[in-house]
């Protein structure tokens, strides 16, 4: 039987608070509290899931599309990736992947209205990808820009911190963002951009104390209308 079944999702409360940072050349987005309490929970499970592959099988930045440095070629990150496109068959499976209902709102829409000019092309976005880093003792991710439209990072760790470092440093504006637990940072992606080393306060024997980075990489298809980016202006 292949009945659709339709299912209502009611309005979930949110408790962000938003900082926009307007003030310069290159605006940018900060918002804490991103997550609701059960949807962390939901996240954390799928994050302890990535890292219940053995670490030797786990894909290291170097050997994904990551940023290079022009003369020697080399990768300028040094992290764990994942790639929940590729691991979900269904997006709906993925809590990550779920959780852009949040980006859709109408309610986050409007932090970008007040961004303008640079808020538009965020605006007519229809496609979005996703990617999660995890840092270790020693990785870290130098300056580069992403190529797409707007770049979205959620931080998260676990508590008690067990680490320093994994600081935001935006070069266009000259900007450090404090590294926070369920902070989310959003900014045109032409932005250049780091990640200062994360330095363990001890040694740790697993994995699962660091860094972790979910990012969402936000672009327009002239044309294109995808159901899963159905920007809503209700």
């Amino acid at each position: 039987m292949n009945d659709k079944i339709e299912v209502k999702v009611e309005k979930i409360e949110q408790y962000w608070i938003p900082q926009i940072i307007n003030n310069c050349e290159f605006p940018f987005l900060v918002v804490d509290n991103w997550f609701t309490p059960n949807e962390l929970t939901a996240v954390w499970k799928e994050l302890d899931f990535y890292l219940s592959t053995p670490k030797e099988k786990l894909l290291r930045a170097a050997s994904t599309v990551a940023a290079k440095d022009p003369e020697t070629k080399k990768s300028l990150s040094e992290a764990y990736r994942f790639y929940p496109d590729a691991i979900y068959a269904a997006r709906d499976l993925s809590p990550i992947l779920n959780y852009t209902y949040k980006q859709r709102s109408r309610e986050f829409h409007q932090y970008f209205e007040q961004m303008l000019p640079w808020g538009n092309s965020f605006l007519t976005c229809n496609k979005d990808s996703a990617m999660v880093s995890y840092y270790e003792d020693n990785d870290y991710y130098k300056h580069h820009h992403d190529t797409f439209m707007w770049t979205c990072l959620i931080w998260l760790y676990k508590e008690p911190k067990q680490f320093d470092g994994g600081d935001l440093h935006l070069a266009d504006p000259d900007t450090e963002i404090k590294l926070k637990n369920n902070r989310m940072v959003m900014f045109p992606s032409c932005y250049s951009h780091a990640v200062s080393p994360i330095k363990f306060k001890s040694k740790l024997k697993e994995l699962g104390w660091g860094r972790f980075c979910i990012t969402h990489f936000y672009y327009a298809i002239p044309g294109k209308f995808d159901e899963n980016w159905n920007f809503s202006n209700e």
